[in-house]
């Protein structure tokens, strides 16, 4: 049953049911703390970007799993908001609007309450050009989250070979109503033949896993000296 799927997992593995969360999310000052929250993009009805028998909900859960597992490995206290193929807006019950709406709200309703250090929010990238190709950070227009995204923008070009830069995104939701410092991972094109084959093998999705985790960790020790 969905209301019993792990949807905080912490590295204690604290397991709440996705009928307490939908609540909790607004009301339930005792959630646990975190550091980091992983908002794996996308999920059931919504599949996201499909290109023939690939979806993006899939292999942006499949990404945040390893990611998960990486930073847990590294002692950080992480929370992944979707750990099976479900829409989030199924778990939002005090807002209003369309279903994606809801979807949105959710994501960064359960950010604001929790208040980690940083979300990430994995997806895949798409474009009407064939060739277009690689990673694409997108951060808030603020210097915690232009520094993550650039870390993390570098690490990730590191995997792919490519020179890209990080972007402002004015208009995405998570980043507009997320407090904490939170970017958009864009871990590939599923449009480009390349990406697409890279993306759907569990080699290549541990190096993004490893890459983002390394980036984190600068991150932390450039703002967090002990």
């Amino acid at each position: 049953m969905k209301k019993y799927l792990l949807i905080i997992l912490l590295a204690l593995f604290l397991c709440v049911p996705n009928s307490q969360l939908a609540s909790a999310a607004r009301y339930d000052p005792l959630l646990p703390s975190a550091d980091i929250i992983l908002d794996v993009g996308h999920g059931g009805i919504d599949s996201g970007t499909m290109v023939g028998k690939y979806e993006e909900k899939d292999m942006n859960l499949a990404i945040a799993k390893k990611t998960y597992k990486s930073l847990v490995k590294r002692g950080y206290r992480v929370i992944i908001n979707r750990t099976e193929d479900y829409a989030l807006s199924d778990d939002n019950t005090w807002s209003y609007g369309s279903r994606h709406r809801k979807d949105l709200a959710q994501r960064s309703g359960l950010a604001n309450t929790i208040k980690p250090s940083m979300m990430l929010s994995l997806h895949i990238n798409w474009s009407k050009k064939s060739n277009t190709r690689g990673p694409l950070v997108i951060y808030q227009n603020q210097s915690d989250s232009i520094l993550l995204a650039s870390l993390i923008q570098d690490a990730l070009n590191q995997v792919y070979g490519t020179e890209e830069l990080p972007v402002l995104g004015k208009k995405y939701h998570v980043l507009k109503y997320t407090k904490c410092p939170s970017v958009i991972v864009e871990l590939g094109f599923l449009s480009n033949k390349s990406d697409r084959k890279l993306l759907g093998e569990s080699h290549h999705q541990a190096k993004l896993a490893k890459a983002i985790t390394q980036a984190v960790e600068q991150y932390f020790t450039m703002t967090h000296p002990k």
